[in-house]
Formats: C-alpha cells, structure tokens, sequence
C-alpha cells in the first residue's frame, strides 16, 4: 500500500474506484480489485473513516455537499437531482477532499479516473 507524505492511502485511479465502488457500504462492493483490497484491514479501517465521515456529510451538511454537485456532473457523469444515492456520492467526495485537504481541481482530477457505476 503507498501511503502520501500525510501517512494516508495514495488516491491512484484503483483507490478511486475502490473508494467509490464501497459508496453505499461494504455490502455494496462488487469488483475484483475492491475485493482484494477488502482482505487488508488497512483499507477497512480506512473506508470506515471514510464512511464516518461520509454519514456526517450526508446528515449534517447538505449545503457543503450540494457544492459538489457540478464538480460531480462534470466528472464521474450524470446523476439525478435530489437523490440519497448521489448525496452519498457526494458526501464521500467531501470527506476525501476535506481529509486530504484538496482543493477543487484536485478532487476534480481524481474523480476523472472513477468509472465506477452504480
């Protein structure tokens, strides 16, 4: 596992899709590659965070996610307005971007490597 400067997980494009693949919890995730990833506790636990944070964002700040709608339209293509599967979409991107520390044009790159579809 390559880990940034911060000590976190290094977003490359099967990160990304791994990531986004889990969107809806550990039940929903289907590919090989997040499979594989899931048999490391590193990446649960990472997730998990993830997940905490994703559930505040969802909850509590919908304005801070709604922001990222465009950003999200743009990227990892349509999604429908006022939908609880593409707030979890974008409250996941927030918890990334703010964990992170990214800028917009950052989150921006990475979510141009999500093909994951659901």
């Amino acid at each position: 596992m390559l880990k940034n400067e911060k000590g976190l997980v290094y977003l490359d494009d099967k990160m990304m899709n791994a990531l986004f693949d889990c969107v809806y919890g550990l039940d929903g995730c289907s590919s090989s590659q997040t499979k594989e990833f899931l048999k490391e506790d590193w990446f649960k636990d990472f997730i998990r965070m993830l997940f905490t944070m994703q559930e505040f964002n969802y909850r509590y700040r919908y304005e801070q996610i709604s922001g990222l709608f465009p950003l999200f339209e743009e990227t990892v293509g349509p999604m429908e307005v006022n939908s609880d599967g593409t707030a979890l979409w974008l409250a996941l991107g927030l918890a990334i971007k703010e964990l992170y520390g990214f800028r917009k044009k950052t989150l921006k790159d990475l979510l141009e490597k999500v093909k994951v579809k659901k």
